[in-house]
């Protein structure tokens, strides 16, 4: 969802209070350079708006805040709040905590009566909502609100973006027919004069690739709605604009879903080439996509009669279904159940069976709950039947087997089994969750090993340059590559990561670099993104703490959060497991018994946990 509102945020705010000059709020610190200060306002406002339309990964982000400030502080002096606005709408675009910005640009043009920035205001705090927060609904009714007020202005890019982030957010809460309409208005404004209007400050290419991905969202809500037939042309127009343009990730989006499409209509050969050619080189995806993607695997092989591989896929679905969290779920999940329930009956493995059939209740019981939240288009969640008829069976056959029993003996027998059953599947949840813990142990263990090598090996480290003088980062200049080697090692070794406002742009001002070198630095040097990067260092730090600080283990979950520097829990908790494979509550709950363990075991000479975890960073 977050991915596909890139192209409003890149479109959007490039085309479209009172006070001293010298003490306004949500600027950058720095002092703006004679170079920049000197130059013609008109000339310092065509670079600002220049550089926005450069792609987000690349842009001089010091440079988009010197410009604003310099501009800002301009338009002030001359009372010119339309242009104020204009640029700090533009400016909150590009900032990772936009929120406050947003908020005082709302609150500015309320005053100055700007109701038309006003409304560009309510959207970037909509697309803030679907980036940041993930919540849908506030940012529906924010977008209802922009798109509401525009009919006094009709403005068309505001009516064309507003239109488009519904469409988006109706299709994720399962209205997929709306959403649909919606898609379509916009596709046919595509075929128009008027869509030059809109995108008048863009490329021919970026006009098509906003077709496409509209193109795109079509042909997935239709692949929902088992509308196949509409769903492969959609995605064949997808494909063509891929070959067209050299684009992997609209190639990989048509493999997924074409490669779905062809397996839900039983073409299960050419689907499942499809398939796992997405699966090989898919980029930028989660597991989410990949666990629903394992699932069409298993699809593809149960209809191939092939049984060990549909259950190897299913598996793997399963599992990644797992680390996805438990709040994900699919329409084809309930396929990857009752494989796997009937799978594990017939081949006798009761504990397993046991296992599927209470996901297989945890599926009916979520997934209803959520049809229930997000309208009436969700395919229906798999339902009880089936489950209470191998119920009524198994109590139909105790009772053939003790007809001399009375009924309370026989309720009691059932509910005895049922709290066996039970049990057993706790039990070995419990186990798994143990070696989880074990498992962690070992991995720092190894870990350990390797980096310690790894420092005798680079004792005497040689500079940076010498290793990059043709390499991926040739382009950079030495000095340059040095300052940001030296800048990394202080932000690790003092724990600045813990800090709540360290984003790539800071960061990058704090070593004195621009963002895209660091960002570079860190893709090519750390071998991941600056935000995995910059939350493994976390989890890192949370995991020595832990043993090292008995303080800390009696803080909340939230509190442990805030300490090491994550905006909310639930990001905490998401990358705790993505790390260690254990929920952070299991993990503290477990630490204490398991911390007596190691030191018992470091009487016979073997190496703490914590030292571990210490030496490790």
């Amino acid at each position: 969802m977050k991915k596909r509102v890139f192209l409003l945020f890149l479109f959007y705010f490039v085309v479209t209070i009172s006070g001293n000059a010298q003490d306004l709020p949500f600027l950058i610190d720095n002092k703006v350079p004679d170079s920049i200060r000197l130059q013609d306002y008109q000339a310092v406002r065509k670079k600002f708006f220049e550089l926005t339309y450069k792609d987000p990964q690349v842009i001089d982000t010091l440079l988009l805040e010197l410009y604003s400030k310099d501009l800002i502080i301009k338009a002030t002096e001359k009372n010119d709040h339309l242009e104020v606005s204009k640029f700090y709408i533009t400016l909150s675009d590009y900032r990772e905590n936009s929120l406050p910005t947003i908020d005082y640009v709302i609150g500015y043009t309320t005053i100055h009566n700007l109701d038309e920035f006003y409304i560009e205001a309510l959207i970037s705090k909509a697309l803030y909502f679907i980036r940041i927060e993930s919540n849908l609904e506030e940012a529906y009714s924010l977008t209802q609100e922009a798109y509401d007020k525009n009919q006094r202005f009709n403005n068309p890019v505001i009516a064309y973006t507003t239109k488009n982030i519904m469409a988006l957010l109706l299709e994720d809460s399962g209205k997929s027919k709306e959403g649909i309409k919606m898609y379509l208005e916009l596709e046919e404004l595509h075929h128009t004069d008027v869509i030059n209007e809109i995108f008048k400050f863009g490329t021919d290419q970026y006009i098509k690739e906003a077709l496409t991905e509209i193109q795109y969202s079509l042909a997935l809500t239709y692949f929902k709605l088992k509308k196949y037939k509409k769903a492969s042309e959609y995605i064949n127009k997808v494909k063509e604009y891929a070959d067209i343009s050299g684009s992997k990730e609209y190639l990989s989006a048509y493999l997924g879903l074409k490669g779905g499409i062809l397996i839900r209509k039983e073409n299960y050969t050419e689907g499942l080439k499809l398939t796992n050619e997405y699966l090989d080189v898919s980029i930028n995806r989660n597991n989410n996509e990949f666990s629903h993607s394992y699932t069409m695997q298993g699809i593809a092989y149960k209809g191939l009669s092939q049984p060990e591989k549909a259950l190897t896929s299913f598996l793997t679905a399963d599992s990644l279904r797992d680390i996805a969290g438990s709040d994900y779920f699919f329409s084809d999940l309930k396929v990857t159940y009752d494989y796997l329930h009937n799978h594990y009956k017939q081949t006798g493995d009761v504990a397993r069976q046991i296992e599927y059939l209470n996901k297989m209740i945890a599926y009916e019981e979520e997934y209803g709950k959520l049809s229930q939240n997000v309208g009436d288009e969700i395919i229906a969640s798999y339902t009880l039947p089936e489950l209470l008829s191998e119920k009524e069976n198994a109590i139909k056959t105790l009772e053939q087997e003790k007809e001399s029993k009375n009924i309370g003996l026989i309720l009691f027998v059932i509910l005895g089994l049922a709290a066996v059953s039970f049990a057993v599947y706790q039990y070995r949840r419990r186990l798994k969750l143990k070696q989880r813990f074990i498992n962690l142990r070992d991995t720092y263990s190894e870990r350990i090993t390797t980096e310690e090598k790894r420092e005798e090996a680079t004792a005497v480290k040689l500079p940076v340059v010498e290793d990059h003088i043709e390499g991926a980062l040739s382009h950079i200049k030495p000095a340059q590559l040095e300052k940001i080697q030296e800048g990394l090692d202080r932000f690790e070794k003092k724990a600045l990561f813990t800090s709540h406002n360290v984003t790539l742009k800071s960061l990058a001002i704090q070593i004195g670099t621009n963002a895209s070198y660091l960002s570079k630095y860190i893709n090519v040097e750390k071998s991941e993104n600056f935000s995995t990067y910059l939350n493994d260092l976390r989890i890192n730090y949370v995991l020595k703490e832990l043993y090292n600080n008995p303080k800390l283990k009696s803080y909340t979950v939230a509190a442990i959060a805030e300490e090491v520097g994550f905006s909310n829990v639930k990001s905490f908790s998401t990358h705790f497991k993505r790390v260690t494979g254990l929920s952070v509550s299991y993990f503290i709950k477990n630490l204490s018994s398991e911390r007596d363990s190691f030191s018992n075991e470091e009487k016979d000479g073997v190496i703490n946990l914590s030292d571990r975890v210490n030496k490790a960073g």
